[in-house]
């Protein structure tokens, strides 16, 4: 069984992708704490925002600015609110945007165990929980566009922390 293809017991779909990073757990959460500031969302800017100004047609609260500091339960996040944050390691965020169901997403950073300590673990959570079979429905429409993105996003993420590492000189070329 592959993650997000069936849902769980409690009828929600979940993904989970994980990527070693070449950069201490503290410049990778410096990635995670700007999620939809100014390096946006890492991958397919554009498409976030036509999302954002679908949303605010049907009604939705569309692309909200983010706050200029760092990030507190409750701000928003273009189309999304902090529902958790523990600052150097975990941000859950979830949609407010209209869509048949709740949506969540979850980053999460792990120091390396071992020789590695330079190195950090990026962990992405997706959580989807649908209303009815329109929410089903909607889960599969959007699942191919979904693994690419959100595996772009993971990705260049930690792109951007080994980047932050190599430029402010905890890590090594």
């Amino acid at each position: 069984m592959r993650a997000g293809l069936t849902p769980d017991a409690d009828g929600a779909f979940r993904e989970r992708r994980e990527r070693a990073v070449d950069a201490p757990a503290a410049t990778t959460w410096t990635c995670v704490a700007d999620l939809g500031g100014d390096p946006g969302w890492y991958a397919v800017n554009r498409l976030w925002q036509v999302r954002g100004v679908l949303d605010r047609v049907v009604g939705g609260p569309g692309n909200r600015v983010r706050p200029d500091r760092e990030l507190r339960v409750g701000d928003p996040v273009d189309g999304w609110r902090v529902e958790t944050v523990e600052p150097g390691r975990t941000l859950t965020l979830v949609s407010e945007q209209r869509m048949p169901g709740t949506a969540r997403m979850t980053y999460e950073v792990h120091d390396s165990q071992g020789p590695d300590i330079d190195r950090s673990r990026l962990v992405q959570r997706l959580e989807f929980r649908p209303d009815g079979r329109l929410g089903q429905a909607f889960w599969w429409a959007e699942l191919p566009a979904h693994k690419v993105i959100f595996r772009a996003m993971l990705v260049r993420m930690a792109q951007e922390a080994e980047r932050r590492a190599l430029a402010d000189g905890t890590m090594g070329p």
